[in-house]
């Protein structure tokens, strides 16, 4: 039996990238339950944080190092996403790496969740609807049912002021 290499397995990294996506929307979740509070709240912070900087790596236009999954990968994909820096700083000096530009506790300011859920949800639907007609992808593990609940759950996530 020959082995496939793991760059050339796309359905089971299409299976990480699902990962990404809904950890993403579990851990905005996650973070608006009333009453949320440290450590509880300073954990799905990270999470939300880890996540978003992955995501926000992925659906960028950019450098591809390594290993590293685009979108492009499995997809044909214009690449309509700006990198957000300001987000990928945050959570590798204050969360990802043990950093002097971590916040003391006087100084937290508060992550926009909301704004970074929004731009990566946009990518993340135009991925999943894109995907999701691709059958060689969806015959690993549970892909088709991970892709379909998350174009559901995605579409169904509002904030305060948005239109129904």
């Amino acid at each position: 039996m020959t082995k496939i290499r793991k760059r050339e397995d796309k359905p089971a990294a299409l299976d990480h990238a699902l990962y990404e996506i809904w950890m993403l929307a579990y851990s905005l979740l996650a973070l608006n339950r009333p009453g949320i509070a440290p450590p509880d709240g300073s954990g799905w912070l990270e999470v939300f944080a880890i996540h978003a900087r992955n995501l926000n790596e992925f659906f960028a236009k950019g450098e591809e190092k390594g290993g590293y999954m685009k979108p492009h990968h499995f997809v044909p994909w214009t690449y309509t996403y700006v990198f957000d820096s300001k987000l990928a700083r945050r959570a590798s000096g204050q969360i990802a790496h043990l950093t002097y530009d971590r916040e003391r506790p006087e100084e937290k300011t508060p992550w926009p969740f909301e704004t970074h859920f929004k731009s990566l949800r946009e990518q993340a639907l135009t991925f999943l609807r894109a995907v999701v007609l691709v059958e060689s992808l969806m015959t690993y593990h549970e892909n088709r049912a991970r892709t379909k609940a998350l174009l559901d759950l995605l579409s169904r996530i509002r904030f305060e002021g948005d239109a129904p």
